[in-house]
C-alpha cells in the first residue's frame, strides 16, 4: 500500500466494502430463502460499490502520477 495514500481513498474504500458485503449478505440471505430473482438482484446491487472503488483509486492514481 503506498504511504501517501489520499484520506478520500480510505473512505471510498472502506465505504464500497461495506456496501459490497451488505449487498453479497442480503443476496444469501435471500437465496436461502429461495428468492432466486431478488438475490440476484442483491448480487448485482455489489456491482456499483466495487466500481466506485475501483474509479477512486484509478483517479488518486492518475493524479498522484501526474
Amino acid at each position: 500500500m503506498p504511504d501517501e495514500l489520499p484520506p478520500y481513498v480510505l473512505v471510498a474504500r472502506i465505504a464500497s466494502i461495506l456496501g459490497m458485503s451488505f449487498a453479497i449478505a442480503i443476496g444469501l440471505l435471500l437465496l436461502i430463502g429461495g428468492f432466486v430473482v431478488p438475490s440476484l438482484i442483491a448480487f448485482f446491487m455489489s456491482i456499483p460499490s466495487f466500481t466506485l472503488m475501483a474509479l477512486v483509486e484509478r483517479q488518486a492514481a492518475s493524479s498522484r502520477s501526474g
